[in-house]
């Protein structure tokens, strides 16, 4: 799917610079405003994932000409069921940091190629219903605890790389696709059980501090003014 996503946004960006003309003159006016939208992919799946809850709120601010200031609120609400442990996670989470647009536009085209990092911390709640103890002897079946649990207070925190694009479909609307590669740089842990899935970070794989993931974004710009550029 994710291919089909990559070439339906190349289409947008083929057909947006089709459609402008080349203006000989090199100095021309860029916009300088405010993005804000939302994060589709968590609705998506919802959609897919009756177990799982979320809405995160992105927004951006451009600074200089390539430089841009970025930030995500979010919470996340998952259940996880499998054939050892039964637990539901919820919490918040925020993210803030930069993208370097390295797409260079012409006049009246305003699409973005980034890279950039972001700092993350979460803020979330465990809570174990069940979890299934199995005996070596084959003799014996295995046994399910049924004894809720609940940790809280936990937290993590995270540096990211992002790389993506966003593309504006018409008037001051766009649509984008990022990926990102997160490691963390501490997280807090209950006892006798792990943090396997931490809202804004995602499923955490054991004895593994690197996570990825994927966004596809929805985003209005709120033009502030109007800059020369050369």
């Amino acid at each position: 799917m994710l291919k089909y996503f990559i070439s339906f946004f190349a289409l947008i960006f083929y057909i947006n610079g089709s459609s402008q003309e080349l203006n000989n003159d090199s100095i021309y006016k860029s916009t300088y405003g405010i993005k804000l939208g939302f994060d589709l992919s968590k609705q998506i799946r919802m959609l897919t994932e009756p177990e799982y809850k979320g809405l995160v709120v992105i927004g951006d601010y451009r600074i200089l000409d390539k430089l841009y200031i970025a930030v995500e609120f979010g919470s996340e609400e998952k259940l996880v069921e499998n054939e050892v442990l039964n637990f539901k996670t919820k919490g918040s989470f925020y993210k803030v940091g930069v993208n370097y647009n390295v797409f260079k536009n012409i006049q009246n085209l305003e699409n973005e190629i980034y890279v950039g990092f972001r700092f993350g911390s979460s803020k979330f709640d465990h809570k174990l219903n069940s979890f299934t103890i199995y005996n070596i002897d084959q003799y014996w079946n295995h046994n399910n605890i049924i004894n809720s649990s609940y940790y809280e207070n936990l937290n993590a925190k995270w540096l990211e790389f992002v790389v993506g694009f966003k593309a504006q479909v018409i008037n001051n609307f766009y649509m984008g696709l990022n990926l990102n590669v997160k490691r963390f740089l501490s997280q807090k842990s209950p006892e006798n059980f792990s943090n396997l899935y931490i809202p804004g970070f995602n499923k955490v794989l054991e004895n593994n501090n690197i996570g990825v993931g994927f966004s596809y974004t929805i985003q209005y710009q709120i033009p502030l003014f109007r800059k020369v550029k050369n």
